[in-house]
């Protein structure tokens, strides 16, 4: 029981960070990653908030998934996409609504800050050992089924989510590469300290 409230506060928590990441670099202007830019460019080409399409297009890329892997949906990865997609239209109607930088060194400064808390979120949440997030889910699944190496599928993966979100006509700019490229080494970073921190969190829990 301990492990369990342990495990989703860490996956809330984490989540929780991860989207105001997202959120800030949506904001910045200078540029959002893949599927977020394509999920701007669904809201702005169709309507909804950048939250719906987050869960709308999870369920498709979770059945997708399952497709790839000729499996079954990974139904917890819906609720994660439901989650990520109320926690970004929080942060988008809340903090957002009321301050938005104003200068191109306040944008670079939201979208560093965004890429930092971006990689915090994602390192936190994948110690909880949960469910991923669908797009992540895509990932695994190509490298599963066709033998590709991560690196690899992650690259397929995201190449083909910023073809859709360049149709789309989403926020694609030097941003997006920005957070494509280093985004891996911010949640790497963060790695092992959250693993530190968890393990001493075991620790604890587990003598009392």
């Amino acid at each position: 029981m301990k492990q369990s409230l342990e495990n989703i506060s860490f996956y809330v928590i984490g989540l929780f960070i991860m989207t105001l990441g997202i959120s800030a670099t949506i904001v910045s202007g200078l540029g959002a990653s893949p599927l977020d830019a394509l999920n701007v460019g669904l809201t702005e080409q169709f309507g909804l908030t950048v939250g719906s399409w987050e869960f709308i297009g999870g369920i498709v890329l979770v059945f997708l998934n399952a497709w790839i892997q000729k499996g079954k949906p990974s139904y917890f990865s819906i609720v994660t996409a439901l989650i990520t997609g109320i926690c970004i239209d929080f942060w988008l109607f809340t903090l957002w609504q009321v301050w938005e930088p104003s200068t191109l060194f306040l944008e670079g400064i939201i979208l560093c800050a965004g890429l930092v808390l971006l990689g915090l979120g994602i390192s936190i949440y994948l110690h909880s050992n949960l469910a991923l997030i669908p797009v992540d889910g895509l990932m695994i699944a190509l490298h599963e089924r066709f033998g590709l190496r991560l690196a690899l599928a992650k690259t397929l993966a995201g190449t083909f989510i910023l073809m859709l979100a360049l149709i789309a006509g989403g926020p694609v700019g030097i941003g997006t590469f920005i957070v494509v490229l280093l985004v891996g080494p911010v949640i790497a970073f963060f790695h092992r300290y959250i693993r530190q921190l968890k393990q001493k969190i075991d620790r604890y829990v587990y003598s009392t």
